[in-house]
């Protein structure tokens, strides 16, 4: 058994030295190729070399003479033998905008009579403070009132 792992491991080894020794043999090809077309080294636009540049079509000088334009006119209700139409354009200027209209500020808004909270309250309608809630305004009623909801509140285990 072990010698059949190690047969397959050197066959392995022997098929990935063999592809890297054919990748750079296709490598030197296409560098030779680049040469011979003078195509500098990294040219992002002629990456493929082997791809047949095709020309560019020529416009034809006559303008229903191939078949192609015969069926297109004939499908435009033109005759075949007549050329087409020659575009119009517009060469004039357009239209000027009209003028805008004249700038108006916005009225002056006046300020409200009753602002919120400027109310001032006359010491009378005060309704008195609860010992409670003077007692919640010092740092020591809060630590009091803390340690009484520790003492007579649910105990902590039931607490959810």
């Amino acid at each position: 058994m072990e010698q059949v792992v190690i047969i397959v491991v050197i066959g392995l080894i022997s098929l990935v030295n063999w592809a890297m020794k054919r990748s750079a043999e296709i490598r030197e090809e296409r560098k030779r190729e680049r040469e011979r077309l003078g195509i500098p080294e990294g040219d992002p636009y002629h990456s493929a070399p082997h791809q047949e540049e095709t020309p560019a079509p020529q416009p034809r000088a006559s303008g229903g003479s191939s078949p192609e334009m015969r069926r297109l006119m004939e499908a435009l209700g033109l005759p075949p033998d007549e050329e087409a139409p020659p575009v119009a354009r517009k060469a004039s200027a357009p239209a000027p905008l009209p003028p805008l209209p004249a700038y108006r500020p916005p009225a002056a808004r006046k300020p409200r009579a009753e602002i919120p909270g400027s109310r001032a309250v006359p010491p009378a309608a005060v309704a008195p403070v609860s010992p409670l809630a003077a007692a919640l305004r010092s740092h020591e009623g809060i630590r009091q009132a803390i340690v009484l909801r520790e003492i007579l509140g649910p105990p902590k285990a039931l607490a959810l």
